[in-house]
């Protein structure tokens, strides 16, 4: 399961690595697709078997299709349909030049189409977050902020995790929440250890990594908040229980934290011990609020 887990971060960090590369650089993927034409026309020209030719390509559109869909049944029906159009069809070689004419030039438009959408679902995330944080009456304020905004959002995270609409997403997050902008490139990167090491989604992730960071501003003496947020979520992890439910029971009882009801050593020894005698998340949640409410 971990080996499973592990490649499915290598194999995602690879994929958010390519898109980003592709965003930033658009014409590397036209450049991409004149190398495949050329590679593809020489092969034909060779005279190699243009249906194994045709085997690769449907077998590796089938893998992108899991990759996207994770449907054992749709991938795999489109694969054998894939096939029977094979070798169902007598591909001559004007017919299948045209084919890949026609398949190269269906890939090219489908990457702009795709990357229009995509540039315009971020500005308009940043766009949401650039109101929240500019002076709306100085054109040039708001300028300047969204510029800054978008910049982070291209600077690739330490695992490369998270794509550029889910690093979008972590700054708009902190935006609402006026969290400083000089703190956003640690903030995200820190969001992104707690998604793929506790394994719960974006939102939630944001949420733990505020209330901690709110936690550490408020009652820690320290400057560099995003640091001490992965020092308590290393004590979290010590902690036997999954990570949802502790974070269920942390966002019902983080108020003894911030009303100095208990400290926060003496909060995780005290989950930490419930855990292990038994008591379920509902019964940890009473047992705090009982004992220091």
């Amino acid at each position: 399961m971990n080996a499973t887990k592990s490649l499915g971060h290598v194999l995602k960090a690879f994929a958010n690595v390519v898109k980003d590369l592709f965003y930033k650089n658009p014409v590397l993927f036209l450049v991409l697709v004149y190398l495949s034409d050329l590679g593809i026309r020489s092969y034909i020209e060779a005279g190699y078997s243009k249906i194994l030719l045709l085997d690769i390509i449907i077998l590796v559109v089938s893998i992108g299709i899991y990759i996207s869909t994770k449907s054992i049944s749709q991938t795999t029906l489109s694969f054998i349909l894939g096939l029977l159009t094979v070798y169902t069809i007598d591909w001559e070689k004007s017919s299948i030049t045209l084919f890949m004419i026609l398949y190269i030039t269906y890939f090219i438009i489908i990457f702009f189409i795709g990357s229009v959408r995509l540039s315009a679902k971020q500005e308009t995330i940043l766009i949401q977050a650039t109101n929240k944080l500019a002076d709306l009456s100085d054109n040039r304020d708001y300028k300047h902020v969204f510029k800054r905004l978008k910049k982070i959002s291209l600077v690739n995270t330490k695992s490369s995790q998270l794509t550029i609409i889910e690093k979008s997403e972590v700054i708009r997050y902190l935006a609402f929440r006026q969290v400083a902008i000089g703190e956003y490139e640690d903030a995200i990167n820190t969001v992104e250890l707690i998604k793929t090491v506790c394994q719960i989604d974006l939102g939630k992730s944001c949420e733990l990594y505020y209330s901690l960071y709110t936690f550490s501003k408020n009652k820690l003496s320290t400057n560099n908040h995003s640091k001490e947020v992965i020092n308590i979520l290393d004590r979290i992890l010590t902690i036997p229980m999954p990570h949802e439910e502790f974070f269920n029971i942390f966002r019902q009882t983080k108020k003894l934290l911030f009303q100095d009801k208990i400290n926060l050593n003496d909060y995780f020894i005290k989950i930490k011990l419930l855990a292990i005698d038994g008591f379920d998340e509902d019964e940890i949640i009473g047992e705090l609020n009982d004992s220091y409410m």
